[in-house]
């Protein structure tokens, strides 16, 4: 058991200071999930998890997370230990660990979460499985958009705080008054739910780009009480939705619902939850006035039941997809099966450049216009520029990925993405010392990153810096100890013969 998981502490930036005004409401939203959703000061944290699939070993103490294997001499190897920083999460259903990189500015997920359900650990959403990211995956902006309050410090976040909901409350907090500052309930209802849908609409949580922010909005830039459509764009899964059900379905499945579809528009999140307090009421009765629909009767027990996640099977969540008689099965393992079929947009209408630039799968010569195409009207997606610059390469069209994949460098020095071709091409066009300086200045960015410390030792060695590279690969293989290619290339490296002076 994990002691102490729960003693989550309160970070709020604004919505302390809306506590003179507003005393009863800051303390009961201070209880809610989104008032406690980032804890900064982690309580002292005991506990091991071995990971069968991946054989890994996990042990949370003194204040860090150490990962190990044994070896067949019985020996402790590929050991990494992370300092545990900050919790992601209120308990309510589970905690996951972070750890800051200060140096780089960035907080890397712990591959161990804290689960209500089991009272223990577990392996964090998306790691249960044989090839997961350990301790290599950076938590970007657009994760914490939905985590934390709009960040001073990104390393830093605070909890969810009341301008997620009422907007900026500079205003208002200069001279106090109730018209300069937003009230969600005075707002159409589209509106009115997109200031929850901002975080609680998510269509799929892997396998496809579920949504893509609009050219020149910054991750925080969506304020409550604007069309979510002008902030960005969400896509869903052409297939057929009634199966799936994820932990931020909340949203996509009362999207589906009659209930909503029939409401015209009066049906929103706050209908039935306060989040002020996160009390929920059964709000059924408004609409369905006979039978044994009544105002005590507890319909969501039936109609809304709690069903395990298919992307987080230890997480227990209500299914708000308001059906007469669900049929579901609880899964027993993460399914982790990618999408290859065809991607439409949802709720938002996307216009067709963006619609084909979602639906791109393999480097083609239309695929290289739809990616010029969205550049020439978004010129700083490094994002999009780096994958141009990787299908041009994979194309055989060598000039012009090296032009797109410096100026993807140059937007976003230490892109990995873009760092990891533009080395490659340099090298496989000979250039092996301009190549080693790509892959360091993109590993420097990024220590984690595997694939990175191995082409440093695949450059090591076609320079002949034998030491060099045996030490590139066995830094790939203790980050990433699945990473096959690197095992097969130390082996091989080490198989060679060595060179007499």
């Amino acid at each position: 058991m994990l002691a102490g998981a729960l003693l989550l502490t309160l970070s709020l930036q604004a919505s302390e200071a809306c506590r003179a005004c507003h005393p009863a409401i800051v303390e009961s939203y201070s209880r809610t999930g989104m008032g406690r959703s980032i804890q900064e000061r982690p309580a002292p944290l005991s506990g091991q998890f071995y990971h069968r699939l991946s054989n890994r070993h996990y042990t949370f103490t003194g204040g860090k997370l150490r990962r190990h294997q044994i070896d067949a001499q019985g020996q402790m190897v590929n050991v990494i230990e992370k300092r545990v920083d900050l919790g992601i999460g209120s308990g309510n259903h589970a905690v996951t660990y972070a750890s800051r990189r200060t140096e780089q500015s960035q907080l890397i997920q712990l591959p161990v979460s804290w689960y209500r359900d089991r009272d223990g650990l577990a392996m964090s959403p998306g790691y249960d499985r044989p090839d997961h990211f350990d301790m290599r995956r950076e938590i970007s902006d657009a994760c914490l958009f939905c985590h934390a309050a709009y960040p001073a410090d990104r390393t830093r976040p605070k909890s969810i705080d009341c301008e997620r909901c009422h907007g900026p409350a500079s205003t208002h907090l200069a001279k106090p008054g109730p018209g300069n500052v937003l009230n969600p309930k005075r707002l159409e209802p589209a509106r009115q739910l997109e200031v929850c849908l901002q975080c609680h609409l998510e269509t799929v949580s892997q396998g496809i780009v579920d949504s893509m922010r609009r050219p020149g909005r910054a991750v925080f830039s969506y304020r409550p009480g604007e069309p979510l459509g002008s902030y960005k764009l969400y896509f869903d899964r052409a297939d057929a939705p009634a199966e799936r059900f994820e932990v931020n379905h909340a949203g996509y499945r009362l999207l589906h619902s009659a209930c909503f579809r029939k409401s015209n528009g009066r049906l929103t999140c706050t209908t039935c939850h306060d989040p002020h307090t996160a009390r929920a009421r059964n709000a059924c009765g408004d609409c369905h006035s006979t039978g044994h629909a009544k105002a005590e009767t507890d319909c969501a027990g039936c109609h809304m039941p709690k069903r395990r996640t298919q992307d987080a099977i230890h997480v227990t969540m209500t299914d708000h997809w308001i059906q007469t008689r669900p049929q579901f099965t609880n899964p027993e393992r993460e399914t982790q099966t990618p999408h290859s079929g065809q991607v439409t947009d949802f709720y938002t209408t996307a216009d067709p450049l963006t619609l084909s630039l979602v639906n791109v799968r393999e480097p083609t010569a239309a695929g290289l216009e739809i990616y010029r195409r969205h550049l020439r009207r978004d010129a700083k997606d490094v994002a999009t520029m780096a994958a141009l610059g990787n299908a041009e390469f994979r194309l055989g069209r060598i000039e012009a990925a090296r032009k797109t994949l410096n100026a993807a460098l140059q937007a976003e020095p230490g892109h990995a993405g873009a760092g990891v071709t533009l080395g490659v091409l340099l090298a496989t066009q000979g250039d092996h010392k301009a190549a080693l300086a790509v892959f360091e200045k993109t590993r420097d960015r990024h220590p984690e990153h595997s694939l990175s410390w191995m082409n440093i030792g695949v450059t090591h060695q076609a320079m002949g810096n034998r030491a060099e590279a045996e030490t590139a690969y066995r830094e790939a293989i203790r980050l990433q100890p699945d990473f096959a290619e690197a095992r097969q290339r130390l082996a091989a490296l080490l198989a060679e013969p060595a060179q007499r002076p």
